[in-house]
């Protein structure tokens, strides 16, 4: 039974991760998206990678809209946090 319940806990907490990444496209604009990627939850940090130095910069400015938006969809805190890297996009 513990075992049980731990799978169904790391699931939910997973769940819960992934659905904040998700929730990305969905607070962000269209224009945003296109030059973002969300990766990963990890402690309540939201990973986003953009695809230039000017991005990640810009996305700075509305970092507390951003995780506003993220937490009101959610109807929950998800993200505390959003730290922003240049790379490549998927």
């Amino acid at each position: 039974m513990t075992e049980l319940l731990k799978n169904i806990f790391c699931d939910s907490k997973l769940l819960k991760c992934l659905n904040g990444v998700l929730l990305w496209e969905k607070v962000v604009n269209k224009k945003i998206a296109k030059h973002t990627q969300a990766v990963k939850i990890l402690n309540k940090v939201l990973y986003v990678v953009a695809d230039s130095s000017v991005w990640a910069q810009e996305l700075n400015f509305l970092k507390r809209e951003i995780i506003d938006k993220i937490n009101k969809e959610a109807n929950e805190i998800l993200v505390k946090d959003i730290r922003f890297k240049v790379g490549g996009l998927d």
